[in-house]
């Protein structure tokens, strides 16, 4: 196809100098991961209601604005990737029919991939309250003990089970809705990437590639480092409040991340390079400790940690920075290739938000505890003062 070439970057001429770049339609990324994103988490909300846990169903409303807002992106990068994927296949503007039903279907297939994850996880969570609801009723000597109590917990694991089987087709079904909708309002044409004129300068561009290199893993770097910062100081508060030297230590790493985020976005000095790999590796090494052997003092000495989400976002986030620290440290021959596509760029900084919010989530913030606990409250008093006495 002769629209591949301006697909993937700069178009060329006879000349050798470019003629125009791809660059990122954000408006378009945007619209269809907001539009999923509410949407599938409408249908996860409505089996929650159906099947789930029965303390994950007291605010509804509260809980759909809560996680679609946090896994949106999550959609982005999905959205994204099969946007840059068709551009690859068809080229920047897409008009005819074959080509607008192949987009859609991709915009379909990685925006179902990222909802039916969203609903693994959610019903993988949901069962594990759910089995922690049966074995509490056999340990208070109910009817329901041994065998009974083992059918319980494969019933329960059955329903799980379906839930997501009849919940993936819902949420496929309702995506190839959403996505036609948005397509048929755009007169089913659909922008995947708009053009601007480069600097037509041998010279300049290619020094303009090599600079871009850098300053691509040193964006990445840095917000690795600033994502992992969040996240450490979302559990300052939980930490401060089981063992305050635990708190005090994530309020110093907090404080090292961000101020290493900030020196790297500057001069890009082997001293930052070190830090940033110090403040790195350390929390690792630390929290691979404490989950496997456990720490040798605090609260509970010699006794392995849960491992939460926030843990796991947390290690991912710090080990693509190390990667990021590596790379620009003994990488120079390879940072003089052409720097990476909007699309990848967009791509690996929406990965890096996408980790941060499930982090985040994961973390059980104090704001929307607040908001939960207010919101049950508020129907509480008035389905009291609704009681007549």
């Amino acid at each position: 196809m002769t629209t591949l070439t301006a697909a993937v970057g700069p178009v060329t001429r006879a000349d050798g100098t470019a003629s125009e770049k791809v660059a990122v339609p954000w408006p378009t990324v945007l619209t269809f991961a907001v539009a999923l994103a509410y949407t599938d988490g409408f249908w996860l909300m409505s089996l929650r209601g159906a099947v789930g846990a029965i303390e994950r169903t007291q605010t509804p409303l509260l809980s759909w604005m809560r996680e679609s807002t946090l896994v949106l992106p999550l959609f982005a990068v999905a959205v994204l990737a099969a946007v840059t994927l068709a551009m690859r296949w068809f080229g920047p503007q897409v008009s005819t029919p074959r080509r607008v039903i192949g987009t859609g279907l991709l915009l379909v297939a990685a925006a179902t991939v990222a909802a039916v994850g969203q609903l693994l996880v959610s019903s993988a969570y949901d069962y594990h309250l759910q089995s922690q609801q049966v074995a509490m009723m056999g340990s208070m000597g109910t009817v329901c003990v041994g065998p009974c109590l083992a059918k319980s917990e494969h019933a329960t694991l059955v329903l799980q089970i379906r839930a997501v089987g009849i919940g993936s087709l819902i949420l496929l079904a309702s995506n190839l809705v959403v996505v036609g909708w948005l397509v048929a309002v755009r007169a089913g044409r659909l922008t995947l990437g708009s053009t601007k004129q480069p600097s037509s300068s041998p010279t300049s561009r290619g020094a303009r590639s090599a600079v871009s290199r850098i300053d691509d893993l040193r964006t990445l770097l840095a917000a690795a480092l600033l994502a992992a910062g969040v996240v450490h100081a979302a559990v300052v508060p939980e930490h401060l409040h089981e063992w305050p030297a635990a708190g005090v230590f994530f309020v110093l790493l907090t404080a090292a991340e961000l101020g290493i985020a900030i020196q790297v976005l500057g001069r890009l000095r082997r001293s930052v390079l070190v830090a940033a790999a110090l403040v790195s590796v350390g929390p690792l090494v630390l929290w691979l400790y404490s989950r496997t052997l456990g720490m040798p003092f605090g609260p509970e000495p010699g006794v392995p940690e849960a491992v939460g989400l926030s843990d796991i976002a947390a290690c991912l986030l710090e080990l693509g920075a190390l990667v990021a620290v590596c790379v620009l440290a003994r990488g120079r021959g390879r940072l003089q290739r052409p720097a990476a596509s909007p699309h990848v760029r967009g791509i690996a900084l929406l990965g890096v938000l996408a980790i941060t919010t499930v982090g985040l989530g994961g973390t059980g913030l104090a704001l929307f505890t607040a908001l939960g606990e207010t919101g049950h409250s508020m129907e509480t008093t008035a389905a009291t003062s609704s009681t007549p006495t």
